[in-house]
């Protein structure tokens, strides 16, 4: 490692623009030596580090089969097309990757091949066959079938009829299998020197292998690196969760009539009728308006349906191979339905429009069963898993208690490069006078910045109301969220220098914006979780029992993660600066304002806007 990543090394040799950072040296000599031991691995790796490449370089030389798990599509894109290619360059070898996605990340040729067929019936919406029509010369010049390539993101129906989730694959009896592209992403990992997923196939490979004598999605492989780390316990609620949706169940249902109807049987039409007349039910009893809302007891409506589920699964076994998969797929839905019909203290079940969920409350013992104590080498590693210094939190989430420790600082120098701004008489979120406040603050903040912002919201609602208002009042460009997918966006954003980009959710971590145009960053509020949301209102209680706050333990600790992921968008390399500014009076007013500013990169803090008006007038006379 010293040799690799020391001025004049190997990596300074094959990056004209490398600079030495220690911080990227410790991370590499850490992993090699986790690697070597076979020891789990913890590193926050501060913004700037170059964690990738410091944990792909000992990786690649470790002789050992890794596969590197990611949370967004955006990190793995980096690593295929960036940094592994410098790491072969370093190494002075080639390099066999592969990019491994869940099969619904596919085109499925079989799907394609029946719509053709029935001159796309199956699609309901006007919307959707317009839309089928402008993919179809990309379904006919694809090489890889994968969405990503997509410049028209179709809709979630569309899409759920041209892609094959691992529910419909009908596997080798499939007559496209040799032209399957979900199974050549599959090869293509099999002879690879490294494999790139993501974190939700990751666990779905763990359940594979429990099911099937450890015979699983991903290659055989001695360790696992989870980059974006932070993130793996909603990851692991949701693979060791279950859902049942009103599209799932039409999807459903229209593949036992075409079963039914390829195998020249007649269709189960009353039990199909049965089973569509109980999920209406079921979703008109329990489906909010938006959002999710916590089932306590079981609805009246969910054991009719896991029944008609059930004996249309009996209906359909022992008619051909296909057949038996839908029934297969049947029983499974009856089973999901079953899980939320006993919501007990170790599982939280919720309704959202026309779908049921559940999801473990403690996802630490099945990860510490399956992952930490019988499974390869892991090494978990992001630039937020501390919260109030340590990684406690996090380690008492993920049930990984024995494990190795690193924490690096970032080594860009924030004090001199960044300003925040933590804006004095705004009123408290919940006063009924915060939005518009919020709102003519941070058009007077992109007005000081001509633009070259983004704004990140802690909702949807917020996000809409915003950037109504902004697109009246600044002459920028205004990109939002759910306008495009999400990798267009930033492609705009990164091309249109003055744009002003308004984003929440996903956009709070994993994107990559450095230069000019991303110069203020705007944060409307602390982003704690809802805690009327049913999955964390489940896991406060459990706190509460056993007797432990679940604000201090579980709420505040996550969104100090949060918050430090969020800002941690504005600098991305060491000739970035610009403000950050968060536009929420309680970092001031309670006392655990300080809890998160202890959290943040050392900088100058102004509660003056003339403050970031100086700021930016310096910077343009600086640029000059």
């Amino acid at each position: 490692m010293h040799d690799l990543f020391a001025p004049g090394g190997r990596l300074a040799g094959a990056l004209p623009a490398f600079e030495a950072r220690p911080q990227q040296a410790a991370l590499a000599e850490e992993v090699e030596a986790a690697l070597a031991d076979s020891e789990h691995l913890l590193v926050e790796a501060g913004t700037g580090t170059g964690k990738s490449l410091g944990y792909l370089l000992p990786a690649l030389e470790s002789g050992r089969r890794v596969v590197i798990a990611t949370a967004t599509k955006a990190l793995q894109e980096q690593l295929l097309t960036s940094d592994v290619p410098l790491a072969a360059r370093a190494l002075g070898r080639r390099l066999k990757v592969a990019v491994v996605k869940g099969r619904q990340n596919y085109l499925c040729r079989r799907s394609v091949y029946g719509l053709g067929l029935l001159g796309g019936e199956l699609l309901r919406g006007e919307g959707d066959a317009a839309a089928y029509e402008r993919l179809l010369p990309w379904i006919e010049a694809t090489a890889t079938g994968d969405r990503a390539e997509l410049e028209l993101e179709p809709s979630e129906t569309l899409w759920s009829e041209l892609a094959v989730g691992a529910d419909r694959c009908v596997g080798r009896r499939c007559p496209f299998s040799s032209s399957c592209f979900a199974e050549a992403a599959r090869a293509r990992a099999a002879s690879a020197d490294l494999v790139i997923a993501n974190h939700a196939l990751y666990f779905a490979d763990l359940a594979v292998r429990e099911r099937n004598d450890g015979v699983g999605i991903l290659p055989e492989h001695d360790a696992v690196i989870f980059d974006e780390a932070h993130r793996l316990e909603d990851s692991a609620a949701a693979w060791l969760g279950g859902r049942v949706s009103a599209g799932g169940l039409g999807r459903l249902a229209r593949d036992v009539e075409r079963g039914c109807r390829e195998a020249a049987l007649p269709a189960p039409a009353r039990l199909l009728d049965r089973v569509g007349r109980h999920a209406r039910a079921l979703f008109r009893e329990t489906a909010p308006l938006s959002g999710r809302v916590r089932l306590r007891a079981a609805p009246a409506g969910g054991r009719p349906l896991a029944d008609s589920l059930a004996d249309l699964g009996t209906a359909l076994a022992g008619r051909g191979e296909e057949l038996d998969a839908i029934a297969r797929r049947c029983v499974e839905q009856a089973v999901h339905v079953d899980s939320c019909l006993g919501p007990d203290v170790d599982r939280v079940v919720w309704a959202e429009p026309e779908a049921l969920a559940w999801a473990p409350v403690d996802v630490a013992g099945p990860l510490r069963e399956l992952l930490w104590e019988g499974g390869p080498t892991a090494i978990l590693v992001s630039a937020t898993l501390a919260a109030g210094g340590d990684t406690a939190f996090l380690r008492e989430r993920l049930g990984l208690r024995r494990a190795r420790e690193l924490l690096l600082d970032s080594p860009f120098d924030y004090g001199a490069r960044t300003l925040l701004y933590l804006p004095g008489g705004l009123p408290e979120p919940r006063d009924p006078h915060a939005p518009v406040r919020v709102a003519e603050e941070v058009i007077a903040l992109c007005r000081l910045s001509a633009g070259r912002a983004l704004v990140l919201t802690s909702s949807y609602r917020a996000l809409t109301a915003l950037a109504e208002r902004l697109r009246g009042a600044v002459p920028q460009t205004v990109l939002v969220q759910g306008e495009a997918p999400r990798e267009r966006l930033l492609e705009r954003f990164r091309a249109d220098v003055d744009s002003i980009l308004v984003a929440t959710s996903t956009f709070w971590q994993g994107i990559d914006v450095p230069g000019e145009a991303l110069s203020l960053l705007v944060i409307d509020k602390l982003p704690f979780a809802a805690p009327g949301d049913p999955l964390v209102e489940a896991r406060c209680e459990r706190l509460a029992a056993n007797g432990l706050d679940g604000f201090a333990h579980y709420l505040l600790p996550a969104a100090v993660l949060q918050l430090r992921q969020g800002f941690g968008r504005l600098v991305r390399s060491h000739a970035d600066r610009g403000v950050v500014a968060i536009l929420d009076p309680r970092l001031r007013t309670r006392g655990y304002g300080r809890v998160f500013l202890d959290s943040l990169p050392a900088c100058p803090v102004v509660s003056e806007r003339a403050a970031v008006a100086d700021f930016f007038a310096l910077e343009t006379r600086l640029s000059a």
